[in-house]
């Protein structure tokens, strides 16, 4: 598989925290495209699961919440360090990164240790765990209402729109 991948910014020493915007990282899905963050710039809240030593039943959890991550405008890209066969019946975007790349510019680096960031759709961190740092491990119903929270937030969305 062809892993060649651009990276447009590196990641800050410690990772990224709220408020920060992710840099633009082209990478390929297990399923073979070609994609970059900015592809979903506007577009999408994105729930971006970096998994490493721990976290790796958290895709698989995603994966069973895919109705109420859509409804949020949501969309979720795994990062693991070796495609498992049930990541191709995954209904997002499966990134294969054996050799960390793609880790190196999203996290903190160091062992591969969960981190999880929830983005609004113009790229900002509005949600940051790192297990590396000492954060328990997210739940898939905490992140649901962390992507309800920002999908409400958005800069397009006025407080007339949201829900009662």
């Amino acid at each position: 598989m062809d892993t060649e991948m651009k990276i447009t910014a590196k990641g800050p020493r410690y990772g990224f925290e709220r408020g920060f915007c992710l840099p633009d990282v082209e990478f390929i899905t297990i399923a073979g495209a070609r994609k970059r963050l900015s592809d979903f710039k506007g577009l999408s809240n994105l729930v971006v699961i970096l998994t490493g030593e721990d976290g790796a039943s958290l895709p698989s959890a995603m994966a069973e919440a895919d109705a109420a991550i859509r409804s949020h405008d949501g969309h979720v890209i795994a990062v693991l360090p070796a495609a498992s066969p049930a990541a191709f019946s995954w209904p997002f975007d499966v990134v294969a990164d054996p050799d960390g790349a793609v880790r190196g510019h999203l996290s903190s680096g160091g062992p591969p240790r969960l981190t999880v960031y929830i983005t609004d759709r113009w790229g900002e961190v509005a949600f940051a765990c790192r297990t590396d740092r000492g954060d328990p491990p997210p739940q898939p119903a905490g992140l649901l209402d962390w992507l309800a929270f920002v999908d409400h937030q958005c800069p397009e969305c006025f407080p007339s729109e949201w829900p009662v």
